[in-house]
Formats: structure tokens, sequence, C-alpha cells
């Protein structure tokens, strides 16, 4: 098998601001080791969780599983958003179609998908593979395994996926991808009247005569061992512990 590597179909048309990301999201070749994402949905997390709690020893895991998943949703969030809005394919995104690639430590360092599947259709909502199939039943199944809030973890992936929106130049992007990504963060209810996680997850209030980007709900950062809160982007700043409750 060859080396896995990054999706030819918008490789080149990367954004540099997210360069980083770039090896991110790959197609299948080899790899050293990897956990299907339907082992993900039967409890694997839990091998993954316990490599990266030897980070630090005697952290709240719900601190844990908050920066575990950030890690995820950074790795597949931010370039699987470059390529839906860049590109003009129905990426198969979806958890049980998936596997990660681990760092020692447990995080997940590269997402390997089957292909780049087919042209995408006008009228389909273009981010439902990704956040419908992907990290719905992920933050179903991590929130049920280790007793973390769902909202904790969905705000996890909307502020990932606001951060990544402002990296994307919008007269790039296709247009109805963009619209359909602003409307994922803008609408308080989904479609089928259950509300929507992602909502109001960022915010912009104005301190000293200028917006300050800030999350609603704390990410539980300051419970790890030996690490701060976000600073700015922290809700409550020095009182964290009531962002924890709110976040519970």
């Amino acid at each position: 098998m060859s080396e896995a590597r990054p999706l030819p179909s918008f490789a080149a048309r990367f954004p540099e601001a997210l360069a980083w990301y770039k090896d991110k999201l790959v197609l299948p070749g080899e790899a050293r080791e990897s956990v299907s994402g339907r082992d993900l949905l039967a409890g694997a997390a839990d091998q993954l969780m316990a490599r990266f709690a030897m980070l630090y020893p005697g952290s709240d895991r719900r601190a844990l599983v908050s920066m575990w998943t950030q890690w995820h949703f950074g790795a597949l969030v931010i370039p699987a958003t470059a390529a839906i809005l860049l590109g003009d394919r129905d990426l198969p995104l979806e958890l049980d179609q998936i596997a990660i690639v681990p760092q020692e430590a447990g995080l997940t360092s590269a997402i390997v998908i089957p292909d780049e599947g087919p042209r995408r259709c006008g009228g389909t909502d273009p981010f439902a593979r990704l956040f419908d199939g992907h990290v719905a039943p992920l933050v179903t199944q991590l929130a049920g395994q280790f007793r973390v809030s769902p909202r904790l973890l969905w705000a996890n992936a909307a502020a990932i996926f606001e951060w990544t929106l402002q990296q994307v130049p919008a007269e790039l992007a296709e247009a109805e991808a963009l619209a359909a990504a602003r409307l994922r963060l803008e609408r308080p209810q989904e479609p089928d009247g259950r509300r929507n996680l992602m909502f109001d997850a960022v915010r912009y209030p104005v301190e000293q005569g200028e917006p300050v980007r800030r999350r609603k709900l704390c990410c539980l950062r300051y419970l790890l061992a030996g690490v701060a809160d976000c600073g700015s982007l922290c809700p409550l700043h020095a009182d964290c512990a009531s962002a924890a409750s709110n976040a519970a």
C-alpha cells in the first residue's frame, strides 16, 4: 500500500492560513496504527483516552474528553470544511466510514476517508455528512461513555467550525456551501425542531471598544493538570469553575 495522502481534489487550493491541517484528512494508505470509526462507536475511545490521560495524571475526565475532541475536531472539521467550501465533492465523512490515525498519546493525527466521493448535488446540505454523520454520533457515544455534557462537545466542534469559516476567503468559497455553513451556526433550531447545539457557541462581546472572540461554554481545559484557561477565548476567565458548572 502507498502512504496515506491528502485529498488531491483541493490540495493545491488549501488556504495558507490552514496549512498545518492540509495533511489531516487523507485517503487510504499505510499507517502504523488506525482505529475505525465503527470501533469508536463500540467503545474503543476508552483506550485512546487512557493514553491521553497519561500526559495529565490525575486530571478530570471531562476535561480529558473535551480536549481529546477539540484535537479530533481540529483534524476533522478544519480540513473537511475547507474542502467542502472550496471543492465540489461529497466527501464520505460519516463516522462509520472513516478511520483515525492516532498519535502515541491517543490524539487524532489524521482521519482516513475511503475516497473523495461523488460530485456534490445542488440542493443538499453539504455539511450533513460531516456534522450529522460524524460529529453527532461521536458526541452521543462519548457523552454516554464518559458522562460528559453533549453541549460541551458540540460547543467544541462549533468553535472550531466558526474559526475555520473565518480562515477561508469568502470570495473563493462556493456560495451555496458557505450559506449552509453559516446557517449551521445561526439557526436556533434544527430543521426537525431540535435545539441546535452549535447556535451561539461563539460570541463577540465588545470590551474596551473592541469585539473579543469568546466561547459561550468553558472547555474545561483548566481542569487538566498544569494547564490554565484559554485566555480571552475563555467565557469567564478567572471564574472557570462557574463555567464548568454551566457545561455540566
